[in-house]
């Protein structure tokens, strides 16, 4: 056979890190049909800026003997390719002085005739091997269903807190794990679907894969597994086995550096009891979750919800590798929305702003009455001495009160009528439910972000946010109202 030697060119001198990895890269797609992974390029690429496997081992969150494990098969993999010896040692001094592109003649042997021939300059293509599976060579970015981003204010903190939990090295829990789930939380309207997708923009050069989906049509585990696997993998089979649809996914999330964002997981709770209880059926989402916690990757899972999720709540506790982030207030960023609004009075927009608790949407609501019915002033707007609801934002509302308990109804509305904070012991007296009632009722407003307790005098006091308190003044006389008041009495 002719041998095929590679020319030899010093050329350490001009050959940056990234130059080498590239070379290296090629090398082996070229030889096995198969890109390198996430561990793969972190050990070639840190090999070269000369870290140890310990430390390669502590930045991947992997053991350090599965590092030299797979270190040593792509140190084999190279040296196979290059007809050399390659070793952790010496990798970044072959590659640097090989260049696979270009190839001189050489003298070699041919062993059937034992005749002397002139080996060509330029190697033969050696077929390359296909995959039917999807290999990314670039980030893949898959966003069905997400909204456009047409505004988009501030948030400049929290862009940094989610950037830094998701791809920060340097962050190390307690038991020294990549975050593997973050919860972004918040009321409706507050923001965070717009900020996840921001986000984005940020994270991206750090994934394979980042994947966004909506849990607001509630789809099933199966549906939801299959939708996710078949962008790994688009010929994946269907299973009805969810065990068998976890095991698939688990692979692909361990194999590549992957950020799921799931939206509206409120959506997976059962209306008219009180929060984080799952529908009927869709209690294996509950599983699925804490799986992804408990269970290691190198991928990241994004929970964006009204409500606190019960399970990562106390993985939380238990100083699980995750992280919840509520939203609040957008603050002075709000000002730019009343200016894009060309709202006038500007000393009145402070006051607008806190009234409707920061939240762009209702500050883009109550700007459109503002327009429509005073010119866009705001001083006569607010001369009025009641927080104004458009019609908008009661739809909004509404919606969200269909979705709550009776009890919490019931206590919503005690508390709607105080014009100071309110004791449990009071609402245990003006609602006459028990106490173990009123704790649960409590905690699970608390857990949709509509009750805010402080220490006053030593004591613990509740307060409703403000526009949920002023919905439930104006339809305490509403028809649907007094019905579901009606049926939560009859059922205490």
């Amino acid at each position: 056979m002719f041998a095929i030697i590679p020319k030899i060119s010093n050329i350490s001198q001009s050959m940056d890190i990234q130059e080498v990895l590239k070379l290296a890269e090629e090398l082996i797609y070229d030889h096995t049909g198969e890109n390198l992974d996430y561990l793969q390029k972190t050990i070639l690429q840190r090999t070269l800026e000369g870290q140890t496997y310990k430390k390669i081992a502590e930045e991947t969150y992997a053991s350090e003997t599965h590092v030299r494990y797979i270190g040593a098969k792509l140190w084999k993999i190279l040296s196979e390719i290059l007809g050399e010896n390659i070793t952790k040692a010496n990798f970044r001094t072959i590659l640097e002085n090989t260049n696979i592109h270009n190839f001189v003649p050489v003298f070699c042997r041919d062993n059937a005739t034992n005749n002397i021939n002139i080996c060509p300059s330029n190697p033969p293509a050696s077929p390359t091997k296909t995959n039917s599976q999807q290999t990314p060579t670039q980030h893949i970015i898959d966003l069905d269903k997400a909204p456009e981003i047409i505004n988009f204010y501030g948030r400049t903190e929290e862009l940094s807190t989610l950037s830094k939990w998701i791809v920060s090295d340097s962050l190390r829990l307690t038991r020294g794990y990549r975050l593997r789930v973050i919860s972004l939380l918040g009321i409706s309207g507050i923001g965070k679907t717009t900020l996840s997708l921001q986000l984005i923009q940020q994270i991206k050069t750090n994934f394979n894969y980042i994947i966004y989906r909506t849990l607001r049509f509630s789809p099933n585990l199966n549906t939801t597994l299959t939708n996710l696997l078949q962008i790994f993998a688009p010929e994946t089979e269907t299973s009805d086995n969810i065990e068998t649809l976890l095991s698939q996914l688990q692979k692909y999330l361990e194999k590549y550096r992957c950020c799921i964002i799931f939206d509206d997981v409120q959506k997976l709770f059962a209306p008219g009891k009180l929060a984080g209880q799952y529908k009927s059926c869709y209690e294996d989402y509950q599983d699925f979750f804490q799986l992804l916690v408990t269970v290691s990757h190198q991928s990241c899972l994004l929970l964006i919800s009204r409500e606190k999720i019960p399970e990562i709540t106390k993985l939380e506790t238990e100083n699980y590798p995750v992280r919840t982030l509520t939203l609040g207030s957008l603050g002075a960023y709000a000002n730019e929305i009343c200016q894009k609004r060309q709202l006038v009075d500007r000393e009145s927009w402070e006051k607008l702003i806190n009234n409707y608790q920061g939240n762009p949407r209702w500050l883009d609501m109550a700007a459109t009455t503002i327009q429509e019915l005073f010119s866009g002033q705001v001083a006569e707007f607010m001369e009025y001495q009641t927080l104004i609801l458009p019609e908008a934002l009661q739809g909004e509302l509404e919606q969200q009160f269909e979705h709550l308990s009776p009890m919490e109804i019931r206590v919503m509305e005690q508390i709607a009528n105080q014009s100071q904070p309110i004791s449990i012991g009071e609402i245990i007296r003006k609602s006459e439910l028990s106490i173990q009632e009123s704790v649960n009722v409590i905690q699970s407003l608390k857990k949709r972000l509509l009750l805010d307790g402080k220490l006053e005098n030593n004591l613990t006091v509740f307060t409703l946010n403000p526009v949920w308190k002023q919905y439930l003044k104006i339809n305490s006389n509403n028809l649907k109202v007094s019905t579901k008041l009606d049926k939560a009495n009859g059922e205490i």
